[in-house]
């Protein structure tokens, strides 16, 4: 085999290379993101339920003072 043809062979066997690369980098970058959607849906709906349970105890003082109770037991234990 000629330089010349070792070269090109050389060379076709690195942009190989780096195409398969590129495209596991590219999966796993669009996989990540799609995740990342998931999670941020999750969140906002999480969120909501939050605000939820927070409306509920700011509009009576007497189960949030028993919230607040538990809350306090849980944590020291």
């Amino acid at each position: 085999m000629k330089t010349t043809d070792k070269i090109i062979n050389e060379l076709a066997v690195q942009l190989a290379n780096k195409a398969i690369e590129y495209a596991n980098y590219k999966i796993f970058f669009d996989e990540a993101q799609e995740k990342l959607v998931e999670v941020q849906k999750q969140l906002v709906e999480v969120q909501a339920q939050l605000e939820k349970i927070n409306k509920v105890l700011e509009s009576d003082k007497y189960l949030k003072n028993i919230f607040d109770e538990v809350a306090n037991k849980l944590e020291k234990e």
